[in-house]
């Protein structure tokens, strides 16, 4: 069960005769996104939502927020002398049991089961090559946490009991790299389970390195064997896939981009309507730039995808073949509830918002 894991919105739900487009004409970014007073300044990649009253929220200088009121207030709960950690993705089963992953050194997985009033060290990887970028669970007891490649394969922890206790997956049950390849630890979205199915997009390269394509690997039994896909996203050292979404078993999205060039509008996203074996780029409009994240929700009957990135907010009503803006309210993560219904997005400076726009 990744944190942001639901029960699939049906893809007929997505093609209606009539796009609700004009549920966002006229509003204002207040409307679309309520910022609520997070109370804190760090900025916000790990975002869990629980539920529509419980969401957790983590990142830089070992910062951890929870609200457990739909965001009317956010309580500090930081790991104690933790200011030199970023704990770029986090996995929350309600409002008493968290799991938080840092990225950089030290790699450390942290563990709470009184809602954050003490954290447990966990596990450390002792390799200084690794920094890893997301974890995800399949159920309450099975997880799993990648990082970039260490010895030319992506590094996979897993734990068996909830996070209590983590190993190194074996060298034989982790994806080849290819040259350059690597995670980003944008918004902990570039790595989803569905099912017993575990899905990694990657990017990234060495320096001077430019390729034309970037890949999703793939495991349908729980990282035991692995397959690899194409994405027609180009990757070097600063681009390629960033974050993923399931819409169903078979229809899937993927947003990336170049951080460093983030107006660039041309090869960041892609679409998969064969659970992931094959990629393709939307017909219609990008997104306007770069995007860190992107999440499913609902209005009512009509599913919708949004994608977010540090300079703004942009909406897809048919599967993600054309986007439109929404806000220019900028983020690195975005995640809605179980149905689609109350989502929440985190940034830079501490920032939080509460998708809010008026049925």
């Amino acid at each position: 069960m990744d944190c942001s894991s639901r029960l699939f919105i049906s893809v007929s739900l997505l093609i209606l005769s009539s796009s609700p487009t004009s549920l966002l004409v006229g509003q204002s970014e207040k409307t679309i996104w309520q910022l609520q007073d997070s109370g804190v300044t760090s900025s916000l990649r790990g975002l869990c939502v629980v539920d529509s009253e419980t969401v957790w929220a983590s990142g830089s200088g070992g910062t951890v927020i929870k609200t457990v009121d739909g965001g009317h207030h956010w309580e500090n709960v930081s790991v104690p002398d933790a200011e030199n950690l970023d704990f770029r993705d986090l996995h929350a089963f309600d409002s008493k049991t968290a799991v938080l992953l840092t990225a950089g050194q030290p790699a450390r997985v942290y563990r709470t089961d009184n809602g954050g009033s003490t954290w447990g060290l966990q596990f450390e990887h002792p390799n200084k090559k690794s920094f890893f970028d997301a974890i995800s669970f399949f159920d309450h007891q099975h997880g799993i946490a990648m990082s970039d490649p260490v010895d030319d394969r992506v590094l996979l922890i897993e734990t068996l009991d909830g996070g209590e206790t983590w190993k190194e997956l074996p060298a034989a049950r982790r994806p080849i790299k290819e040259k350059g390849e690597a995670g980003f630890a944008a918004s902990g979205t570039n790595m989803r389970v569905v099912g017993d199915s575990v899905y990694i997009a990657l990017g990234g390269a060495e320096k001077n390195q430019s390729e034309d394509s970037s890949r999703v690997v793939v495991s349908h039994d729980r990282a035991h064997s692995w397959a690899a896909a194409s994405v027609p996203m180009p990757r070097n050292a600063s681009s390629g896939v960033f974050s993923m979404v399931f819409i169903d078993p078979q229809n899937a999205f993927v947003v990336g981009g170049d951080y460093l060039n983030q107006s660039e509008r041309q090869g960041i996203a892609a679409r998969s309507q064969d659970g992931g074996k094959t990629w393709v780029a939307p017909s219609g409009n990008l997104p306007r730039g770069y995007r860190s994240g992107v999440a499913l929700g609902r209005i009512k009957n009509q599913a919708f995808l949004v994608a977010v990135g540090p300079k703004g907010t942009d909406i897809s009503w048919d599967l993600g073949q054309n986007w439109s803006a929404a806000s220019d309210q900028g983020f690195h993560a975005v995640q809605f509830t179980t149905d689609g219904t109350v989502g929440w997005a985190s940034g830079a400076d501490g920032v939080l918002g509460r998708w809010n726009p008026k049925h």
